[in-house]
């Protein structure tokens, strides 16, 4: 991924626009200590991505319902 500058970036494009991301920080609102750990231990943190593109394969399923 190349759209994000710094992982904090990153981390707050999916904490505004991902449903699963929105929900665990809504769910833990209350919770001042756990959104902060939710901030620290955020992906793109745990990948050691300070900066630059992010190097992640994923896959990609299309279906058709018959």
């Amino acid at each position: 991924m190349d759209r994000f500058g710094t992982a904090a970036e990153f981390r707050e494009f999916f904490k505004d626009r991902y449903g699963p991301t929105i929900a665990v920080y809504r769910a833990n609102a209350e919770d001042p200590e756990r959104s902060a750990a939710l901030d620290r231990d955020a992906l793109a943190e745990s990948f050691g991505v300070e900066e630059g593109p992010m190097e992640w394969e994923y896959l990609v399923v299309t279906a058709v319902r018959r």
